[in-house]
């Protein structure tokens, strides 16, 4: 299902203005589908028993596919975030930290291979900043103040879509993170395609306002 989704938004990023750099070189979804194979791949038996997964992962790619895809490296490294998190979140694995992706040029790569290495960071709970992440690459970002998001002129994130009330849901630092609570709106807020009330958030989470979807990120 992971892979299913991710691929569903992929496709919007690829048949965008952008999609002159994916059509040549590696595919992205096989970025992806590699990122899972190693989650799944380098579980750890923690003392309680629970299965945890390393949090940052490493993608060596060729400098051909390195140079076309900094155009789009930020959409790009996001949805891998949101489909890694997400297969995390389903298989209830545990993690030491954020989920991170980073892309590498690696020069001895010939074009289309890849490498994929998991790495464990400790100690890197601490979020201090977080923000929304548009399909369109827009962010905006989510300070100390709520972050209100609606159809209403005065929400700190406007949206056009008319499935999205006008006072739809609010975004609030708390301690540890921050808290996403729908105000009751219509179509409702799905967090990691769930319908939600009130959640916590976490990094990589996949958010859709009435049908408008984003990406929470923090660091």
């Amino acid at each position: 299902m992971v892979l299913r989704n991710f691929e569903r938004r992929l496709e919007h990023l690829v048949e965008s203005t952008f999609a002159r750099v994916f059509k040549s070189g590696l595919n992205p979804i096989e970025i992806g589908r590699r990122i899972v194979r190693e989650i799944d791949a380098n579980q750890s038996v923690a003392v309680d028993g629970a299965l945890a997964v390393p949090n940052h992962y490493w993608v060596y790619i060729s400098s051909e596919d390195y140079e076309r895809f900094q155009e789009v490296e930020t959409p790009l490294t996001n949805e891998l975030i949101a489909a890694a998190r997400t297969h995390i979140v389903d298989e209830n694995y545990r993690l030491l930290g954020p989920v991170s992706v980073v892309l590498v040029e690696a020069t001895e790569y010939p074009e289309g291979t890849l490498q994929v290495q998991a790495q464990w960071r400790e100690g890197a709970t601490t979020l201090t900043n977080a923000e929304l992440v548009m399909e369109t690459g827009e962010r905006f970002a989510i300070g100390d103040s709520a972050f209100s998001v609606g159809r209403l002129p005065n929400c700190s994130l406007v949206l056009s879509d008319e499935n999205v009330s006008r006072n739809h849901a609010v975004i609030q630092r708390v301690p540890g993170g921050w808290m996403l609570t729908d105000h009751g709106s219509t179509n409702g807020t799905t967090v990691n395609a769930a319908f939600v009330t009130e959640v916590r958030l976490q990094p990589g989470d996949q958010i859709v306002f009435g049908a408008t979807p984003a990406t929470f990120q923090a660091r």
